[in-house]
């Protein structure tokens, strides 16, 4: 149409989010349909190969991203109205990173800068310590003069070595696994710190953990549940009135929203140009890249498929998947 663009897409990452759409249980639904099928994929970065007449923003060669939830990611190319992307004012020396920035990197930043009044010297805790958004948050956490925590999965032998000194190599002041938090010491070494912001990916027993670790005043925001969502998260008055604490529910659409559309251009451009001059860096623990341009529809589509099984599968830790 005059107000559409045919777009290739380049890359396209397998989110938890995306999983969530996928179980039909995530409020905001796919735009796009083929053959009565939804098109998954929230996220990613594409290149305009082709513009409607009525079309004076976007022009070939640009790189763009979904500049709002549900475009559908998940395939190799597709016509869209311009207005449902956002051109990246600078591409990125690696093109993961621009797939990344919607549904990780913005994320996180909000979660940084939105969730609580933090002042430089201030303590966050997160669980999930490994996940692409925990590894974003701390080197926006680092920006700002704050110190992180980050709790993770219990590992076996040389691996659990191995992770906590990835982590302490990104920026991290302090890595211990759930097993550890559960200890007397672990306890006292996080109510040692005036933790101020607790982020929960996990809810049920961590969560629980993360909001007996919070100073006088701090804040508990719960962003995921990779426990499951039957786990329980329970809260009493000295919680809520004896130590003040805030309790907050976050979604990345809604914090973006907050943002008009040049805004948010305007943040992700920040991101990308903090990223090309090094101040910003992929998930240190890697991203697992699965090569899905082949000449065999057919093959292309298994290699997808089995990406998406192995997210839906995946215990806690496993590598964030980027179809490139």
């Amino acid at each position: 149409g005059p107000a559409e663009v045919t777009v290739r897409f380049l890359v396209a990452p397998i989110n938890p989010l995306d999983m969530l759409v996928l179980s039909e249980v995530y409020p905001v639904k796919p735009s796009h349909h083929l053959n009565g099928e939804a098109i998954i994929g929230y996220d990613g970065v594409g290149e305009v190969i082709k513009c409607g007449p009525d079309v004076d923003q976007l022009r070939p060669g640009d790189k763009v991203i979904p500049a709002k939830f549900g475009v559908g990611t998940w395939r190799t190319a597709a016509v869209l109205p311009a207005l449902s992307l956002q051109k990246l004012g600078e591409t990125p020396a690696d093109l993961a990173f621009a797939a990344i920035l919607r549904v990780t990197v913005a994320p996180a930043y909000c979660l940084v800068e939105d969730m609580a009044t933090l002042r430089p010297g201030a303590w966050i805790m997160q669980n999930a310590g490994t996940s692409a958004v925990a590894q974003m948050v701390v080197q926006f956490a680092r920006m700002r003069g704050l110190y992180v925590v980050n709790i993770i999965r219990d590992r076996p032998g040389r691996e659990e070595a191995v992770v906590k000194q990835a982590l302490r190599e990104l920026g991290v002041d302090l890595v211990l696994t759930e097993a550890e938090v559960a200890t007397p010491d672990g306890l006292a070494q996080l109510q040692a710190r005036p933790i101020m912001l607790a982020l929960d990916s996990v809810f049920g027993a961590s969560g629980q953990a993360l909001v007996k670790a919070l100073a006088p005043g701090g804040t508990y925001v719960q962003l995921g549940f990779l426990s499951g969502a039957q786990a329980q998260l329970s809260l009493d008055a000295s919680d809520v009135f004896g130590r003040n604490l805030t309790i907050k529910a976050f979604r990345g659409t809604v914090q973006l929203a907050l943002r008009s559309p040049q805004q948010q251009a305007d943040l992700c451009d920040w991101f990308v140009g903090l990223f090309n001059r090094g101040l910003l860096q992929l998930p240190t623990l890697g991203l697992s890249r699965v090569d899905w341009e082949v000449s065999d529809g057919a093959a292309a589509e298994a290699k997808v498929v089995s990406a998406i099984k192995r997210a839906q599968d995946a215990a806690l830790g496993q590598r964030k998947q980027i179809l490139v």
